[in-house]
């Protein structure tokens, strides 16, 4: 696994930019106290952050800027917000046992979704939805647009890869530890994961097929993982700390004019 840093010139790539389209700024008296709860409450993770007045948080492909009234441009006053998690009830469970005020109990609506509703420490609402069936707009009374994907259409990509290991409970734990992975669903020796929102499975060996065992079994392994982020260098020596070994050695690589691509990789245990 290898985890790279692109610096593209004048392609409208910026690292500092998440790839969301739309992204909710929200105005609280203490951005360091806003931070610490949104991740504490709601599992946010930080992209990045300038000082005490401002910052980015992610949580499962989505970003939200949190700032404070005096430099921002950002309109005080509460918002609302509607974040899709993949268990609402866990999500819940986990807001209310660390004393987040809930606004409403998770409930299942016609339109296919569970959700529940709370407030955060600057007065924001915040709904988390999580999908639980595949229901038309017309079905509870809506009306289908053109920006509407029908099944089957591809939404963004389809192609990633599958990871055999020899125990799915630990590779999960090890993936969460060491690269922040986010546990997307887990049925039990099959999971799915993302880091920095690329999405990528675990499943455990199947003894009664010897094309799905682990790499450590076979002997060899042809996979290489490219895993793009903003600071390679915290990501590898993170891994290291947690076991992984070190593959090449974290460099700056100019394979295109303009272009800088530092480069490290690891093996994962």
């Amino acid at each position: 696994m290898s985890a790279a840093e692109n610096t593209p010139a004048g392609d409208g790539f910026n690292r500092t930019m998440p790839p969301s389209t739309v992204i909710p700024e929200l105005v609280y008296e203490d951005v360091g106290e806003a931070i610490g709860w949104l991740c504490d409450r709601f599992g946010f993770q930080v992209r990045w952050q300038a000082g005490d007045h401002r910052a980015q948080l992610w949580l499962n492909g989505g970003t939200v800027v949190v700032t404070e009234p005096r430099t921002s441009r950002a309109l005080p006053g509460p918002q609302s917000l509607l974040v899709r998690v993949a268990d609402a009830r866990a999500h819940f469970e986990r807001a209310r046992e660390r004393g987040a005020k809930i606004l409403e109990e998770p409930r299942d609506f016609s339109y296919g979704e569970r959700q529940y509703a709370v407030e955060d420490l600057g007065g924001h609402h915040w709904g988390f939805s999580q999908s639980i069936a595949d229901v038309a707009p017309e079905e509870w009374g809506g009306t289908t647009g053109p920006a509407l994907h029908a099944p089957g259409q591809p939404v963004g990509t389809h192609l990633s890869v599958m990871l055999i290991v020899p125990d799915a409970a630990a590779a999960i734990s090890w993936y969460r530890s060491a690269l922040g992975a986010t546990e997307v669903w887990n049925l039990g020796g099959v999971a799915g994961l993302e880091v920095e929102g690329a999405p990528f499975f675990i499943h455990e060996v199947n003894p009664q097929n010897p094309t799905e065992n682990a790499p450590d079994a076979v002997g060899a392994t042809s996979v290489r993982i490219e895993l793009f982020v903003d600071n390679p260098d915290q990501v590898i020596q993170r891994a290291l700390a947690t076991r992984a070994t070190l593959g090449s050695p974290i460099e700056d690589h100019q394979h295109f004019p303009g272009t800088v691509h530092r480069q490290g990789g690891f093996r994962d245990p």
